[in-house]
């Protein structure tokens, strides 16, 4: 073909070879974009699960110390009866 014919062809097919490019081009940009998804997914789930074994460890620590001062608590509160029922004996241990 010659004349306008051969233009009009030589355009498609330019065309096609721009449509191409573009198509290339953005199917590595997707690429690049849920690679760096990916990258921010795994920091952030990593972040979570550091920040919830740090948490899971406090709470044990509260625990403990909760554990301790109830036994203190009891041991107080046995002191503070056998006070009050030593307070209401005289001296040689008769009540008064």
């Amino acid at each position: 073909m010659t004349g306008n014919g051969g233009n009009r062809l030589d355009r498609i097919e330019r065309l096609l070879e721009q449509t191409v490019r573009a198509s290339k081009e953005a199917e590595r940009t997707s690429k690049q974009a849920h690679a760096r998804l990916d990258a921010d997914l795994r920091k952030w789930v990593k972040s979570s699960v550091k920040e919830a074994l740090s948490h899971r460890k406090r709470m044990r620590e509260i625990d403990d110390k909760i554990t301790q001062l109830a036994a203190a608590q009891l041991v107080t509160e046995e002191k503070l009866q056998r006070f009050i029922s030593s307070a209401g004996r005289g001296r040689n241990g008769h009540t008064e």
